[in-house]
């Protein structure tokens, strides 16, 4: 609680100005870490996005070269059979 933190600080000697300066800092600070939590978080799901992508496009590139194989090898079994 804010008010028994602000008696704690009376006994101290710590003034009523330096408590609001101190809890207004408090707060930022939370605001602060709130927001470093939501950037982490939208980093965390761009960085899940990248690989998926990263894998799809493999995968892609995988299924285009074997196509790119076939029709080779396709090329030149026609290619060594004489005319009809």
């Amino acid at each position: 609680c804010m008010r028994s933190k602000a008696v704690r600080y009376a006994k101290n000697g710590l003034s009523f100005p330096f408590l609001l300066e101190y809890a207004a800092i408090n707060s930022m600070l939370d605001q602060i870490n709130s927001c470093l939590d939501h950037l982490e978080e939208k980093n965390d799901y761009l960085h899940a996005c990248l690989k998926e992508l990263l894998e799809s496009n493999r995968q892609t590139r995988l299924e285009f070269q074997q196509q790119s194989e076939q029709q080779n090898m396709e090329a030149d079994v026609q290619g060594s059979q004489p005319p009809v």
